[in-house]
């Protein structure tokens, strides 16, 4: 291993620039064998409320969404749960929990219980032992009614989820075709683990093929990267590429299945990570609406655009309008920045403008639809991106050591130009995402460091 700085290939301006990162890095690692820099995990994981992942699946037409920030230091799962359009009525639910532990396509009993109403706010301080099973996508929400005491809508809690339908497809194709998917990623091990569960295909279709497409953002279309097997459930793990993992965790990667009837795909689901629970309650000022619904969004900063599908129910009306609000944060107005489509649901591509790029990853942006009842937005739902990983650990043995600063300095040119031609292929120093690997880069690797664990 070399510790020392390797910058004869480089400008005086930039070797005067990385001679400063050695005494920094050396700071990092004093407070680290001091035991002063303690490491944190996080992770955001989704759910997709809908009556055809009960176990058996019900008539209802509710839908709903959650997402979960998970604190593995802290043994902490917070959530957020937006959901309407029980049978019953809004007044018909009768408890929510979560329950655990099982796969999606089994039962298993309460081991949080979570508020009535929605939204559904809250954090669950979890055991230890607990945890892998968290984190290994075998919880699950579960809203009782009156109508449905096991169960009327029910969501699987893992890394990813994509709704399957054919509006999604590219162009729509007009089917009451419906699905659904849940998926666990290893980062470590490069395995996204799936269970996709065609629901219905329309009158006459048969399944032909289906795949994971990539690498595309909605209304996008792209080639074949995973096979999937033939059936429902379809049930597997696509071993798939270091170079395809950050369309994964951005959202461009998608589900399409293929029917006699419908060639090109039938049903398509984005597989996403980025979801936005929408209802009354984050509406400045808050509003009673029963409404409920959900922004799924795809993220490409190379090309500075925000890939969107929103699909709503419960409203007191018709949409009069509806857009991307921004820059703000949660229980702060702000002004348009995107017009959404007309229609329920709704898709499209934002090429938003590159200054506001720092705005958008802050979580600063919201859906937000309008109606005759409530004009200034019925139901809004913040749009915020997971933490991710910490930039740094480009060997993939799990800390930020020397190791992985050997490799940093490789990629550094400076401010303003590429990283260096000295980069080792795959690593990706440039921890802000704004094509440079320069001192700011640095920094973030300097936060993520925690010496060899």
């Amino acid at each position: 291993m070399h510790s020392r700085l390797s910058i004869i290939h480089l400008q005086p301006a930039t070797r005067r620039a990385v001679g400063t990162l050695a005494p920094l890095l050396l700071a990092a690692c004093v407070l680290t064998l001091a035991g002063q820099v303690e490491a944190t995990e996080s992770d955001t994981l989704v759910a997709d409320l809908r009556a055809g992942q009960e176990v058996p699946p019900t008539p209802s037409g509710g839908r709903g969404c959650g997402v979960f920030r998970i604190d593995t230091v802290a043994n902490t799962l917070s959530y957020y749960i937006s959901f309407s359009g029980l049978l019953g009525g809004p007044g018909d639910e009768t408890g929510a929990h979560i329950h655990g532990f099982a796969p999606p396509g089994v039962n298993a009993g309460v081991v949080h219980p979570l508020p009535l109403g929605n939204p559904k706010v809250g954090v669950w301080n979890y055991p230890q032992a607990d945890e892998a099973a968290i984190l290994d996508g075998r919880t699950y929400v579960n809203i009782h009614s009156n109508m449905f005491p096991g169960g009327e809508i029910r969501g699987q809690i893992s890394s990813f989820m994509s709704p399957m339908d054919g509006f999604q497809e590219n162009p729509s194709v007009a089917t009451t075709g419906s699905g659904w998917g849940v998926f666990v990623i290893n980062t470590t091990a490069n395995t996204l683990r799936y269970h996709i569960v065609v629901e219905s295909l329309g009158a006459g279709s048969m399944e032909t093929a289906a795949h994971i497409h990539a690498t595309a953002m909605h209304t996008v279309n792209a080639g074949v990267v995973h096979p999937l097997p033939a059936g429902s459930p379809k049930i597997g793990m696509w071993n798939y590429p270091e170079a395809m993992q950050a369309a994964i965790l951005t959202g461009q990667t998608y589900v399409n299945v293929h029917t006699n009837n419908f060639p090109g795909g039938e049903i398509r689901g984005q597989i996403v990570n980025i979801v936005a629970p929408m209802d009354g309650r984050q509406e400045v000022p808050p509003n009673a609406s029963t409404g409920a619904g959900c922004t799924l969004c795809s993220l490409d900063v190379a090309t500075d655009r925000l890939s969107y599908y929103v699909h709503y129910l419960g409203l007191t009306g018709p949409e009069t309008a509806s857009h991307i609000h921004g820059y703000a944060p949660r229980g702060v107005n702000a002004g348009v920045v995107h017009p959404f489509p007309a229609g329920n649901p709704k898709k499209g591509i934002w090429n938003y403008p590159a200054a506001n790029e720092p705005d958008i990853l802050a979580g600063r942006t919201y859906s937000n639809i309008h109606t005759a009842m409530f004009p200034g937005g019925e139901i809004r739902g913040q749009i915020e991106f997971p933490a991710g990983k910490p930039c740094g650990d480009f060997d993939g043995d799990g800390d930020v050591d020397l190791s992985d600063f050997t490799q940093f300095q490789l990629c550094f040119g400076g401010s303003n130009v590429p990283p260096a031609p000295t980069c080792p292929p795959g690593v990706d120093a440039d921890c802000d995402g704004d094509g440079d690997v320069d001192l700011s880069d640095f920094l973030q690797f300097q936060q993520s460091f925690t010496g060899s664990l």
